[in-house]
């Protein structure tokens, strides 16, 4: 059995290493292109199992050449894949251009992720694990029940509200740590694209419509993290150095997160753990696979 049940996607990630954005119709020569493993819930539970967690995955791959490769990828990550459902259909795909500052600009295919059902793990599964994270990858009403599954047996609940959509107020009642970054925060408050900053998130954050119980965690990327839970609001700096590839540095945060509550429940802990390991994914190409180990994050702490 697992401590940690990730319910999430799956995707094979094409990279592209580039000097620039390409202009509007412009062809220009890539430096490299490389394959990983991705997909949101993938990274995390690779980002757990590099710390030392036992975790097992939980999603959908086709029956095509790629899902053969991403069930050798995530399986040789030591992340437990029995209740991975294998499907007629395309398996998911990313395309990522990484700029030569680390940036990157991602274009998602869902491809069968979409069929992944809260029924694919047992309540035997919830009754012995602590902690479920979930994403916003997957239909939602599949995350909702899960997690509904999962308070019912006293798991603590983490959603990565990534990719953004409108959550449910059914999905946000059994939430309860909420993971989102600048963009999402501004979904979530229902405003059109706008700086965000610290001052801007501390003005707004009591705009959001969220259960008074679910604590908030807020990334900014260079700007720091913030959190808000238990009626207090801490804020970390980001940590200095030198960005090779930014993507999964998200997840990376997330699945750190769900590491160090299990170890400790006081959150400002976690968060602090949390940001130490993204900033060290974004030092190597890849998302799944620039996941840290915990040695590396606890000598950097």
């Amino acid at each position: 059995m697992s401590n940690f049940i990730v319910f999430g996607g799956i995707n094979m990630d094409l990279f592209a290493y580039l000097p620039r954005s390409p202009e509007e119709g412009e062809t220009i020569e890539a430096n490299s292109i490389e394959f990983f493993l991705g997909g949101k819930g993938a990274n995390q539970a690779v980002a757990l199992a590099r710390l030392g967690a036992k975790v097992s995955f939980v999603g959908t791959v086709a029956k095509d050449l790629f899902g053969q490769d991403l069930e050798s990828l995530i399986e040789r990550e030591k992340v437990k894949i029995k209740n991975l459902s294998r499907k007629k259909g395309q398996s998911g795909v990313a395309l990522i251009n990484v700029l030569k500052d680390g940036r990157n600009e991602v274009v998602a295919f869902p491809g069968i992720n979409k069929n992944s059902k809260s029924k694919q793990v047992s309540n035997q599964e919830l009754e012995s694990c602590s902690i479920v994270i979930g994403t916003m990858e997957l239909e939602e009403v599949e995350t909702s029940d899960l997690f509904k599954r999962a308070k019912q047996k006293n798991c603590l609940t983490i959603l990565n509200l990534a990719p953004y959509k409108e959550p449910s107020k059914l999905l946000l009642e059994q939430t309860d740590i909420l993971v989102v970054n600048e963009t999402e925060f501004l979904g979530l408050l229902n405003k059109a694209p706008h700086s965000v900053d610290i001052d801007f998130i501390d003005k707004n954050f009591s705009s959001l419509n969220i259960p008074s119980h679910v604590s908030v965690v807020i990334t900014l990327g260079d700007l720091g993290v913030i959190a808000y839970a238990n009626g207090k609001r801490k804020y970390f700096k980001s940590r200095k150095v030198e960005a090779i590839d930014t993507v999964g540095a998200g997840d990376c945060f997330v699945g750190a997160l769900g590491f160090s509550l299990s170890e400790n429940p006081d959150i400002f802990s976690a968060v602090k753990f949390a940001n130490c390991a993204a900033s060290l994914s974004v030092t190597k190409k890849g998302a799944a696979k620039s996941m840290p180990s915990y040695d590396e994050v606890v000598n950097k702490l």
